[in-house]
């Protein structure tokens, strides 16, 4: 999950300066074990990164990346506006996902994943994405700009 390595969180988005990053599932998981496997013993800052499957939002989940599987597609704006004052990292794999207010739409084009951001969305949420991941994203929104 390199976007953990590429995003910055505000300092109050941590219990403690050593808890990790917690990457949520949530709906259909494409990744099954390997998203498990790829995590394991990885960090992103100085921070380990921990995997957790969920089937709704409950508060204190503390999720820092958020995945939204497509079986929650009539969810997703349920989903999103339950995180809008929370600096969590929404992922999804469908262009309604961006358009219902998700930061990071995963793309399959040629067989290859492509990604695009909505910027203002992820600042809106107080997190800071390295130009260098933006730099490799296929389309970056940034709707003040417009």
């Amino acid at each position: 999950m390199n976007f953990a390595k590429f995003t910055d969180w505000p300092a109050h988005s941590f219990k403690t300066p050593q808890s990790p990053i917690n990457i949520c599932v949530i709906g259909d998981d494409p990744f099954k074990a390997d998203l498990d496997d790829t995590v394991r013993g990885q960090t992103a800052g100085n921070r380990g990164l921990a995997v957790r499957r969920i089937s709704q939002l409950q508060p204190g989940d503390n999720c820092h990346i958020l995945f939204v599987g497509l079986n929650e597609r009539e969810r997703f704006e349920r989903i999103l506006g339950a995180l809008k004052n929370h600096a969590c990292l929404t992922v999804g794999e469908e262009m309604e996902f961006a358009q219902a207010g998700g930061m990071i739409n995963l793309l399959v084009e040629d067989r290859k994943i492509r990604f695009e951001v909505s910027l203002d969305v992820a600042e809106k949420a107080g997190l800071k994405i390295s130009s260098r991941l933006l730099k490799l994203a296929k389309t970056v929104r940034d709707r003040r700009k417009n």
